[in-house]
């Protein structure tokens, strides 16, 4: 780095007290870490003008405009302020290219951008200088486990039959609209002693024993007096 001139001095302070005010350290962080917009009319949706974010992205803008200024009228040197500011204009130039196409406004914080293509040939010789390698290697990947098979439980066998016990008979579905437990019934009171008869056509009846006189007369049966004296 360049020696710092006299005159230097005193600018660069008036630069780093202002850059430390909590608006403009509170843009400034809001920029680097959490500004990720990439779409000039969705960030006018989602953070208006006169909004906190839209105040932050301006407050950082109108700041390194105004470095870039004073870098090319050569108060300070380039080398200098970008050791101690480094210029986050690839965070926000799709923003301000759509902010110069709606407001018809071709140098809309210009300096800021001719500021960020020096930081950027400065920032490729210091890392030369370095010998730095540039982007961080990727993480080297951990070997996959594989992966163990989950035991399939077993299916339940159906329980067989002792040997000996005597196997229940299968009960016939009853009849459409007959429910299942009087079908049962009925099935296991066929040849009982106690069953009634089905009163259908075509079964015994009882029938009475009639004894036939002569000339198709009935007998009466004679009265114990009677029969006594005849014998």
């Amino acid at each position: 780095m360049k020696k710092i001139k006299p005159g230097e001095i005193d600018v660069l302070l008036r630069l780093m007290q202002m850059a430390d005010t909590p608006q403009n350290l509170e843009a400034m962080q809001y920029i680097v870490f959490q500004f990720d917009f990439q779409d000039y009319e969705q960030f006018i949706i989602e953070a208006p003008p006169g909004s906190i974010r839209f105040n932050n992205l301006i407050r950082v803008a109108q700041f390194f405009d105004g470095l870039g200024v004073l870098v090319e009228g050569g108060v300070v040197e380039a080398d200098t302020l970008f050791e101690l500011f480094p210029v986050p204009w690839a965070k926000v130039e799709p923003i301000i290219q759509g902010m110069r196409r709606e407001l018809e406004w071709p140098d809309l914080f210009d300096h800021f951008e001719a500021l960020a293509k020096q930081y950027r040939r400065w920032w490729d010789e210091k890392r030369k200088r370095l010998k730095l390698a540039g982007e961080a290697p990727p993480p080297v990947k951990k070997p996959r486990a594989a992966p163990v098979p989950r035991p399939v439980p077993a299916r339940p066998q159906p329980a067989l039959a002792r040997p000996g016990a005597p196997s229940r008979p299968a009960v016939s579905p009853g009849r459409p609209g007959v429910p299942l437990a009087l079908a049962r019934r009925a099935g296991s009171l066929v040849g009982s002693p106690v069953a009634r008869p089905t009163g259908k056509a075509g079964a015994a009846k009882p029938t009475k024993l009639r004894v036939a006189g002569p000339a198709g007369r009935k007998l009466r049966p004679a009265a114990k007096g009677k029969a006594q004296r005849r014998r």
